[in-house]
């Protein structure tokens, strides 16, 4: 019988033969999609399984097998090949990355073990593991929860807020405690469940710091289009709706937002 590694192995091995897309072909095959040609979907799909497994990777180990994470995101990828509009001016693959990471993202939350929290508890979750190795440096110790919501100039009772509303990933007793000199290194040296806190934020990174090159709008708009806060795509219709204007303008927000990201990743 298979296992596992051998059947994934072999998904490798298979859509390695598949060859990438020039932007040319892109725009090409993304007009015959929307002719309805479902052979030239299937080149797109087909040329775009790695991005999918490369994306899944760093979602693994969080209660779903690899392949379980690719078969998902594979069905985010096949929503993108649908919805794409070449005439937009972005690559596919910028595209894509959005519908494949929601698609994983969503399977984590409805079957593994992780709830998948808002991007703004990671953001935070971030600053702290940022704030608390600045004042390690400075310190030359590890710094008191007081002294790592003073340095965020964050309200105590605040900063424990978002750690509870964590504590469904990670066990924070030791953090959230009465004891006001409680330190972060008491979680951080804690036991699996935190370490496996510390992969979340450390997957979620790549994810925060696409998102704050946006502005708020556009941060807005692409977090409601993707479901990256509950997991559940928004119309442009909609988020228009919530913002007081037009689909269109919806577009072209979402147009401009791409751009940014898609030059990102370029000179990555």
């Amino acid at each position: 019988m298979a296992t596992q590694h051998d059947s994934l192995h072999y998904y490798l091995k298979e859509i390695g033969r598949f060859p990438l897309l020039t932007h040319e072909e892109e725009i090409t095959l993304a007009r015959q999609v929307q002719a309805g040609n479902p052979r030239a979907k299937r080149k797109m799909i087909e040329a775009n399984l790695r991005l999918v497994v490369s994306i899944a990777k760093k979602h693994q180990n969080r209660g779903l097998p690899l392949l379980d994470l690719i078969q998902e995101g594979n069905l985010g990828l096949s929503i993108a090949v649908d919805k794409f509009e070449p005439e937009q001016g972005n690559r596919f693959s910028t595209y894509a990355y959005w519908w494949i990471l929601q698609g994983v993202t969503r399977s984590l939350q409805n079957k593994g073990r992780v709830v998948r929290l808002p991007v703004k508890h990671w953001q935070v979750g971030n600053q702290i593991k940022r704030t608390r190795h600045q004042l390690s440096q400075e310190l030359g110790r590890e710094p008191t929860v007081v002294e790592i919501a003073d340095a965020m100039e964050m309200d105590l009772t605040r900063l424990k807020k978002y750690l509870h509303s964590l504590q469904e990933t990670v066990s924070l007793d030791k953090f959230v405690g009465s004891e006001q000199d409680t330190t972060l290194g008491d979680l951080i040296e804690g036991n699996d469940s935190t370490q496996s806190y510390l992969d979340l934020l450390l997957q979620d990174e790549e994810l925060s710091g696409y998102l704050a090159l946006l502005d708020d709008r556009q941060r807005f708009v692409i977090s409601e289009r993707y479901g990256l806060e509950d997991g559940k795509p928004k119309s442009m219709e909609k988020i228009g709706q919530k913002l007081g204007i037009s689909r269109e303008r919806v577009r072209q927000i979402i147009k401009k937002a791409m751009q940014t990201l898609e030059k990102c990743a370029l000179s990555a």
